[in-house]
């Protein structure tokens, strides 16, 4: 079985899953024989930056992925992608290592009719920004950092 893992780093099974598929600037392609894992690739997603609905799933489905596992992905996206034959995993968290031993071990549960909203249902107060880009980009990093830290959290909490 072969499964891709968006990520935000270029460290394999080390690497930190990213939140949303289309914008990860990573994915690590793992290879499984039985529930051994035989090849790991970390490769760039080169529709990171623009891409049309549906040309991810085509490019994993070049690849030979059978499962993608990712943050976060929307409904159409889900569709896409089972279109497809792949199996889209949705709201995973952590190292790609710790994400895929519970794939593996079959702890993570799929509920096929799972939609990822786009919408928080959070209200947020306006502030007024000199240069948008400049704080986008800057949150951004700050997310990705949280994300890592999360990651090794969650890896430290289960070799407790």
């Amino acid at each position: 079985m072969k499964i891709a893992f968006t990520s935000d780093e270029k460290r394999g099974l080390e690497s930190t899953m990213s939140y949303h598929f289309g914008h990860c600037p990573y994915f690590v392609i793992v290879d499984i024989e039985g529930n051994k894992v035989s090849k790991v690739e970390s490769i760039e997603n080169p529709l990171a930056e623009s891409h049309n609905p549906g040309e991810l799933p085509g490019f994993m489905k070049d690849l030979g992925v059978e499962v993608i596992a990712t943050g976060g992905m929307g409904p159409r996206a889900q569709e896409f992608f089972k279109q497809f034959g792949i199996k889209p995993i949705i709201g995973v968290y952590g190292k790609v290592k710790d994400v895929l031993e519970e794939l593996v071990g079959e702890k993570i549960e799929f509920d096929e009719n799972m939609e990822i909203s786009d919408e928080t249902g959070h209200s947020h107060e306006h502030i007024p920004i000199d240069n948008v880009e400049d704080e986008i980009r800057r949150l951004k990093m700050e997310v990705a950092e949280l994300r890592k830290e999360i990651a090794e959290l969650k890896s430290l909490l289960k070799n407790r």
